[in-house]
């Protein structure tokens, strides 16, 4: 129970702060920057996720 709350808020504290700079009004260089550094963040949280909640 506690990993699964623990991962929760982890996950949406990734996916608020994500949120509020995709709603910044950014270039579009900047957005496309942005695009690319947070997919592979997201893809290392999802990654950590399954692993916690595989054991």
């Amino acid at each position: 129970m506690k990993l699964s709350f623990i991962g929760g808020v982890i996950a949406g504290a990734i996916v608020g702060s994500a949120l509020t700079m995709v709603m910044d009004p950014i270039t579009d260089r900047q957005r496309r920057k942005l695009h690319k550094g947070t997919q592979s963040v997201f893809q290392t949280m999802g990654t950590v996720l399954d692993a916690m909640m595989s054991k």
